[in-house]
């Protein structure tokens, strides 16, 4: 198993081929500025910015996916606001838990 999104296995075996690819990850922080007369603008900590998580997944029916069946399940993920879990590899993190936002999708399905 290479990793799970939700009830999506993403693995690779003789008869099927599940994977993602380009996994991208961006952490990042909230800051306020504080301006002043006469003194540098002073930064302020906020906290947090939620975190985000991009790859992509190539659905090919020669490799033994069904791609109209995976592209539902993707986009229910997105349009009810379905809070899943991500593994990847066989750990997972405590900040895994989240929301599928966006899918894109080619043109045509073959």
């Amino acid at each position: 198993m290479i990793g799970i999104l939700g009830s999506l296995r993403f693995r690779v075996n003789d008869n099927r081929v599940f994977t993602f690819q380009n996994l991208k990850r961006e952490i990042s922080a909230s800051w306020s500025t504080m301006e002043r007369i006469g003194q540098k603008p002073l930064s302020e900590f906020n906290g947090p910015d939620l975190q985000t998580v991009s790859f992509d997944i190539t659905l090919d029916a020669s490799l033994g996916v069904k791609p109209r069946y995976l592209l539902g399940v993707l986009e229910r993920m997105v349009e009810t606001g379905e809070v899943n879990t991500l593994v990847i590899g066989k750990k997972k993190s405590e900040k895994t838990n989240g929301l599928l936002l966006k899918v894109r999708k080619p043109g045509r399905l073959y």
